[in-house]
């Protein structure tokens, strides 16, 4: 039952969008995008967020198509009980297993360059905890945090991204149309930022407590905008100022942009240390997205408000997902086999939707 307190506002969407697309994927992108395309990187960037933003469109309009109806309640509407529940409860599982592999990918990163003593065990652990622990809260608590730490996030972002500018070397960047890529190889690579960045489903869970839901294609897009910017910025960079050879051979390029800038007086000797910290923060709260969505969505389908309860239950699942992958390059394989998968549930299944609804003349109730 939607709370009086509950109440999200258009910028606390867009916020919450930015730091649901800002992951675990950030310090590798650069190099699976290159790897397919070379100098054509950015191109093919900039075509896979167009790709993406058919999804963040479908979504923002099927949500103001229902305002009151979360994507539990227009899957029910537009498909049927049975069969909406079912496809429900198969987004519900993926954000579940992706949140597995991208809490081990996580694990990885920390374990190899903070905690090298530490058991991937233990990081793994504590992550899923401390997303556990609070998605059962309200509405506004969620958007809350998400509105808190995003500073915390793309500030540190632009104090390595910036100053990597300097060291930059455009011929890296050309032929901008790289070096016999086919249109298909295009498409290949922008589907890896696709992938990256179709995480957005949760604000189908928010649309409904916005005191305006029709206001939600507009935040929406802002927000999928802004989020993606950093995405083609980030691949951008690493190549102007690695080229496409050296890239192959770099596992996470932004953590070595990062290292690579130095702050006048020798302030800080680290500067990659602070990076580190912004993607942990902004891991914590795509995690934190996906473990709201199983939440909140489980809690619909079985009309509990048994928040705790719920949360619990979810835990060892995504523990086990996340123990599941032998090594990081098996852990790359998990992420890229299921977010590839999973485009069909975030982009094409709300495209469809749309369509079925539109078909239908299918409309929720305003008020």
């Amino acid at each position: 039952m939607m709370k009086s307190s509950d109440v999200v506002t258009p910028v606390q969407l867009a916020v919450t969008i930015i730091s649901t697309m800002i992951g675990v994927s950030l310090l590798g992108i650069p190099n699976f995008v290159t790897e397919k395309v070379g100098t054509a990187a950015p191109l093919s960037s900039v075509l896979g967020v167009l790709m993406g933003g058919l999804g963040i469109l479908a979504i923002t309009l099927l949500g103001r198509r229902f305002p009151k109806q979360t994507l539990i309640g227009y899957n029910q509407k537009i498909l049927g009980k049975k069969l909406g529940n079912f496809f429900s409860i198969v987004i519900i599982l993926f954000f579940l297993i992706l949140m597995g592999v991208e809490t081990r990918h996580f694990a990885e990163v920390i374990v190899g360059s903070l905690l090298p003593d530490t058991p991937i065990s233990i990081s793994i652990f504590f992550m899923i905890f401390l997303c556990a622990s609070i998605s059962f809260l309200s509405v506004s608590t969620f958007v809350y945090i998400h509105f808190f730490y995003l500073p915390f996030i793309i500030i540190p972002l632009l104090i390595i991204l910036l100053p990597s500018i300097k060291n930059i070397t455009f011929y890296h960047l050309f032929p901008i149309t790289g070096h016999d890529v086919s249109i298909g190889m295009l498409f290949s690579g922008g589907m890896n930022v696709t992938q990256a960045i179709s995480n957005f489903m949760v604000i189908a869970m928010l649309i409904p407590f916005m005191k305006n839901p029709k206001k939600c294609i507009k935040s929406g897009i802002w927000g999928y905008v802004i989020g993606s910017l950093f995405f083609i910025m980030t691949i951008t960079i690493a190549l102007a100022v690695f080229g496409p050879e050296e890239m192959k051979h770099l596992l996470w390029p932004t953590l070595i942009l990062g290292q690579m800038v130095q702050i006048p007086g020798d302030v800080l000797s680290r500067v990659d240390a602070i990076l580190l910290i912004a993607w942990i923060f902004a891991v914590f709260t795509t995690l934190f997205s996906y473990y709201f969505l199983y939440v909140r969505g489980v809690a619909e389908l079985v009309r509990s408000s048994k928040y705790r309860l719920i949360s619990s239950l979810g835990f060892p699942f995504v523990f086990i997902v996340a123990l599941l992958p032998k090594d990081i390059y098996e852990v790359y394989y998990y992420v890229l086999e299921v977010t590839l998968g999973g485009l069909i549930l975030t982009i094409i299944y709300p495209m469809c939707l749309l369509i079925l609804a539109i078909i239908r003349k299918q409309r929720g109730i305003a008020e």
